[in-house]
């Protein structure tokens, strides 16, 4: 029998909804209800979805979504995220579960790619790796006092500098934290990624956006005003307590996320309520 996974936010895990939209999919498939992973310590390991596993769906909003990356990367199982939260930019338009299930019965979705991230970390005695399918950012662990740290990109010494962090985003990611911090939105086909300071104390280089074959280092020295904390995705965290150096790059590895809107640019046209009406609104016309 087909084989389905839902991916459901802990709260909504009992409701009604969720129940009613498992009940729809179980006259198709054999129906494997799970909660999202927690947030977990970048060491932990994360059991991936059955090979025998057709779609995993995600209810909830982003960071269900981000949480059903953990359960498929590496396993080319595609997810399709349905938006039951507020924020909800890498889930589908809101029609209805019941007719979410047609389409999932009836195959109506495309595919796409995007691809990930990948770092090397070198934290004292620890060498980690992490991925992430938004963001690799590097945060401040104390509320009173800034990082320090350098950067470099392809061996090359761009700047040295206090701030609240650092995001290293792929451009999916482009629209989440990156953008908050005040980078620019990448079209998901681009093989790029992106680097945004956060709330640099002094003058800063603006948002880079580098090639996907290039490489990008971070440096946090023992000295550092506060120590730092490295978080993938928002999800899995690395406390970096000691002098530290991160290594990021483009990664040949892709998560694939199923349905969607006809076009990126709907997309953002949708969920950022476009057009924007600048200062022009309201006056009129004055001819």
């Amino acid at each position: 029998m087909r084989q389905i996974t839902v991916i459901s936010r802990s709260a909504l895990l009992n409701s009604r909804a969720v129940s009613k939209f498992c009940s729809l999919l179980s006259k198709g498939f054999k129906v494997n209800l799970e909660p999202a992973v927690p947030h977990h310590p970048l060491a932990d390991s994360i059991r991936t979805v059955s090979p025998k596993t057709e779609l995993v769906v995600s209810l909830g909003g982003d960071g269900t979504v981000l949480a059903a990356c953990e359960r498929v990367k590496g396993t080319g199982v595609p997810i399709f995220g349905v938006n039951m939260g507020h924020l909800g930019f890498l889930t589908q338009p809101g029609t209805g579960l019941s007719k979410i299930a047609d389409e999932i019965f009836e195959g109506r979705y495309a595919l796409s790619k995007h691809f990930l991230l990948e770092a090397s970390i070198d934290a004292g005695s620890q060498a980690l790796r992490g991925w992430a399918i938004n963001e690799a950012a590097l945060e401040r662990v104390s509320n009173s006092r800034m990082v320090s740290m350098s950067l470099r990109v392809d061996g090359v010494e761009m700047a040295d500098f206090d701030a609240n962090g650092l995001v290293v985003s792929t451009p999916t990611g482009s629209t989440a934290y990156a953008f908050s911090a005040g980078g620019g939105i990448i079209w998901p086909a681009v093989k790029a990624l992106e680097v945004v300071p956060v709330d640099g104390a002094v003058l800063m280089p603006r948002p880079l956006i580098v090639d996907k074959d290039s490489e990008i280092e971070v440096r946090v020295p023992s000295n550092s005003p506060a120590p730092a904390c490295l978080v993938f995705d928002g999800r899995r965290y690395l406390d970096l307590r000691c002098a530290s150096r991160i290594r990021i790059r483009h990664s040949f590895q892709s998560i694939i996320m199923a349905g969607g809107y006809s076009s990126f640019a709907m997309r953002l046209a949708s969920k950022f309520r476009l057009p924007a009406l600048g200062w022009k609104e309201g006056e009129g016309e004055k001819r």
